[in-house]
């Protein structure tokens, strides 16, 4: 969620039809066979031991011409030797691969590269082919090994070949669900792991779902060692070597301590305490450090130069991080650079892999406490955290050691959102005061909105967000506070006259107290749905509103109050009336941000309650003479 309704709007439905297409491509095109050989090889001086990969697929056409992409990515840590492209059985097929760097929004990587291109199957019934070799020069990079596609994988077959030189633990994932043969034969001095499979289902990218190492079948390879001739080299055996490199890795990075000094002494002139500096350079990284979220290779592991990504104004997370501790120390503060893997990465560092780890963060060590700050989280607040990252295990700097440390989970209350109106009845309409709140995560998705949008438009669109896009929902004297300070809360405050919100029928007045309706619309298709369902952040949503009774008038009916409440979130409404006032309070807490499978038809209950409990009105009766 990053976009005002409008643009949600446009993007979801842009989604479903995308959704659609690729799921109908998916039914069309089976890969009905597949093999792939990985083989550990002596290599030369500067690349002692290398991967070489073969891969075959063969498409086949169930019923309708059409032409698919093909994508293969790789980096300086990686080659690709040779593509072979066959359309029913003929090479000579016009088709050439592209190789390009990767980019993104005009900003190319230093080793991201990629190699496309469209392979047409031409009719029902017809096949093509798609051959490749790779080398990965550095075993530290060949991670792991997925078995399922974007097609329906009809026969497949995945050989590892290890040499008696090469010391390689092979470690499975989420096969249950799936019928996988493993056989491990010698042969000779080599040990050959050999995986074959049937009936492969296609891989549905369900939004809001775990990431894949979750629930796809796939082997993570964890490279320990290898002595191919004389040396030894030593990888990943436990997670002291791979801090190890990592380090070394930093080592190298070449940050300039003078050119970071100044611009940070800068920033934190007047300041007198720590945390003051910390919180004015981690905003001033913010707000003047775009983020890049995308590196490979050896730049997906080795931080930028810290004056660098000072001078280019932009970095990914590991530049940012790496600038954001330099500053630090520059003014003698101790700041260490964390290594991290978000919530959509099922392991930890129990599994010594660069497949650990996708993101960095920064750690102010106050009074000998991590304070976990994250730059990328770019309208987040001094001391709150991302659920993303929320329990995660991190490596962190310590010298020529390291620590482990979990970042704290926050509870529902970080992420509060309270909504509170005062109302009079004026005719037909409502009229008066509305004051919100957003914290933490609801916080930062609304400043996000709200600084995507261009600064003369933001207070037009702003308020067809707060009106949910109504026109009878007139939004006057707007005052926004804290919109560039993250350290406090956001907060709104504007005048509304709700016209025609009343509607009269002979004596009796009825009213839709509640018009945000929060969560109405979120029941989940159990008949699709695949995979559990995760909500973007843990939530607490607050919803108060205070109308004055009219003389004359008498309230005759009010919905029956809502209390649902399960482990993992409760919803809970009531209506009160205290002198000639009516009280309504409505409150949502998501505390646990995993809806599961099994869960699907109560979650879809309480919604149907809760939408219940909003479909009822309250009933205003003239008073007679006698009352």
């Amino acid at each position: 969620m990053k976009k005002l309704l409008i643009v949600i709007l446009t993007i979801a439905s842009s989604f479903f039809l995308n959704a659609q297409t690729a799921a109908d491509d998916a039914k069309n095109i089976v890969i009905s066979q597949s093999k792939k050989e990985f083989r550990f090889i002596r290599g030369n001086a500067e690349h002692p031991v290398q991967v070489k990969e073969e891969s075959r697929k063969l498409f086949t056409c169930n019923s309708y011409r059409t032409d698919i992409p093909v994508v293969e990515f790789y980096s300086d840590v990686e080659t690709i030797d040779e593509v072979d492209i066959y359309v029913n059985d003929s090479k000579k097929n016009g088709i050439i691969p592209k190789y390009e760097y990767y980019n993104s929004d005009g900003v190319f990587y230093s080793d991201a590269h990629v190699c496309f291109f469209q392979l047409p199957l031409l009719k029902k019934g017809s096949t093509s082919e798609v051959k490749f070799k790779k080398t990965t020069l550095d075993p530290r990079y060949f991670t792991s090994i997925y078995f399922t596609e974007g097609q329906e994988i009809t026969g497949q077959e995945i050989k590892i070949t290890v040499p008696f030189w090469m010391q390689v633990e092979l470690k499975e994932y989420n096969f249950k669900a799936y019928k996988i043969e493993k056989n491990i034969v010698q042969n000779g001095d080599e040990t050959v792991y050999t995986y074959t499979m049937k009936n492969m289902p296609a891989l549905h990218n369900e939004p809001s779902a775990p990431g894949p190492s979750y629930f796809v079948p796939h082997i993570l390879v964890m490279c320990k060692s290898a002595q191919p001739k004389d040396e030894k080299y030593i990888y990943f055996s436990t997670v002291k070597e791979q801090y190890e490199w990592y380090k070394k890795l930093v080592s190298q990075i070449g940050n300039d301590p003078k050119a970071v000094k100044e611009k940070t002494e800068e920033i934190v002139t007047g300041l007198t305490t720590d945390e003051e500096k910390v919180k004015k350079i981690y905003q001033w990284v913010q707000d003047n450090i775009r983020y890049i979220a995308f590196e490979n290779g050896l730049a997906g592991f080795k931080p930028e130069k810290a004056q660098e990504v000072l001078r280019k104004k932009y970095g990914d997370c590991k530049g940012m991080a790496n600038l954001l501790t330099e500053m630090l120390h520059s003014i003698k503060l101790d700041a260490r650079r964390c290594w991290i893997g978000t919530k959509h990465i099922a392991y930890d560092y129990s599994t010594p892999s660069l497949s650990v780890d996708n993101h960095m963060i920064c750690a102010w060590m106050n009074k000998g406490k991590p304070v976990f700050l994250d730059a990328t989280e770019k309208y987040i607040g001094y001391g709150e955290i991302a659920e993303r990252i929320q329990g995660r295990q991190t490596l962190m700097e310590n010298g020529n050691q390291y620590l482990l440390e979990k970042v704290p989970v926050a509870n529902y209350l970080q992420n509060t959102a309270t909504e509170s109106r005062k109302f009079l009845m004026e005719g037909n309409n409502l009229k008066g005061h509305v004051t919100q709140v957003w914290k933490g995560e609801n916080k930062e998705w609304m400043l996000t909105s709200l600084n995507e949008i261009k600064q003369d438009k933001q207070e037009n669109a702003l308020k067809q967000f707060l009106a949910k896009g109504k026109q009878n929902f007139e939004i006057s004297n707007l005052k926004i506070t804290n919109i560039i300070n993250y350290n406090s809360d956001l907060k709104v405050e504007y005048d509304v006259l709700w016209k025609d919100a009343l509607t009269v029928f002979d004596k009796e007045t009825y009213l839709d107290a509640d018009n945000r309706r929060n969560l109405e619309s979120f029941k989940i298709d159990i008949d699709k749905r695949k995979q559990p369902y995760w909500l973007d952040f843990k939530n607490n949503l607050i919803f108060e509103t205070e109308i004055q009774i009219p003389v004359g008038k008498v309230i005759t009916s009010l919905p029956e109050k809502l209390n649902i409440k399960q482990p993992g979130y409760s919803f809970t409404a009531s209506y009160n009336i205290v002198a000639e006032k009516l009280f309504y309070k409505n409150e949502i807490i998501l505390n646990d941000t995993e809806i599961k499978t099994q869960n699907f038809i109560q979650w879809n209950n309480d919604i149907e309650q809760l939408l219940n409990f909003y479909n009822q009105q309250i009933v205003f009766t003239q008073k007679n003479s006698t009352q």
